[in-house]
């Protein structure tokens, strides 16, 4: 393993226009450059298309698969939206990575995370198959040795824990370099977030989007819920799900939420096209 690498592979600086340019010049990080926002997406072909899926692999395939597989596919089709914010300017990542949150133990009150890479390129079985059993190794061995050291809950260890967080994103993320000295893991939470927000028992949350994980935007996943829909003249109930994306509006503006809006139905609403058979794997 070399001693000094790029932490985030990167494929050159984005163009930047008048407006992105002052976009970045105005906000200094992501914690005041969040917005949050709301989808209501038709769920009831992807929740067929998870049924069939799950039953013809024996394996369970559930929703945050789905959405993750669904923002993977966001950050290979608008390449702009996966950019890393860097130096003063955006930096197109070259891997459209996924990372998902892991509860360590039944109560969640111990959290890591796992990073599925190159999601785009996987099926949602292999998604799912992928995700579980690193959920079961990093359960067994008690979370990722990696975060170790931040572990517990003294005043020293807090004021220690923010330096290193400070320090660390300045090398692996300003400079773009990681080595196996700093005792982080590489590029340790990919291009986006997806987390499950139904199990929190609220109807809505707008999880945070981290400043030292410099990431694009996430997406929560919410409940599936019945919402009546007027088509064609006549009401009807439809399952629906709630999403929440919370972005980074030095790197996404509504021109580009829109197309994220408008690709995360088109790919929701025939999933057998999109993520069946014969798609990439």
């Amino acid at each position: 393993m070399p001693w000094l690498t790029e932490n985030v592979p990167l494929a050159g600086r984005r163009e930047l226009s008048a407006w992105r340019s002052l976009a970045l010049a105005t906000w200094r990080d992501v914690s005041a450059a969040s917005v949050p926002a709301v989808l209501e997406i038709d769920a009831e072909p992807m929740l067929r298309f998870l049924e069939r899926e799950s039953a013809r692999a024996g394996v369970r395939v559930t929703m945050v698969h789905a959405v993750g597989r669904a923002a993977a596919e966001i950050l290979r089709r608008l390449p702009d939206v996966n950019c890393l914010v860097r130096l003063g300017g955006l930096y197109r990542r070259r891997n459209a990575d996924v990372f998902f949150p892991v509860a360590l133990d039944e109560a969640g009150e111990d959290l890591s995370g796992y990073v599925v890479r190159d999601a785009d390129r996987k099926a949602l079985v292999e998604i799912a198959c992928e995700l579980a059993e690193a959920a079961r190794r990093m359960r067994l061995s008690g979370g990722d040795p990696g975060y170790s050291g931040l572990r517990g809950a003294g005043f020293a260890r807090r004021v220690l824990a923010r330096l290193v967080l400070r320090a660390g994103g300045l090398v692996l993320f300003t400079l773009n370099r990681w080595s196996p000295v700093l005792g982080l893991p590489r590029n340790a939470f990919g291009s986006v977030a997806v987390t499950d927000i139904s199990k929190f028992g609220a109807d809505w949350a707008y999880p945070p989007l981290l400043p030292f994980a410099r990431l694009p935007f996430l997406l929560g996943v919410g409940p599936v819920v019945d919402r009546p829909v007027l088509a064609g003249g006549t009401w009807r109930v439809q399952r629906t799900l709630r999403l929440i994306v919370v972005f980074d509006h030095r790197v996404i503006d509504g021109v580009y939420g829109g197309r994220m809006a408008r690709l995360l139905r088109d790919l929701f609403a025939d999933p057998e096209r999109h993520f069946g058979a014969g798609t990439p794997a």
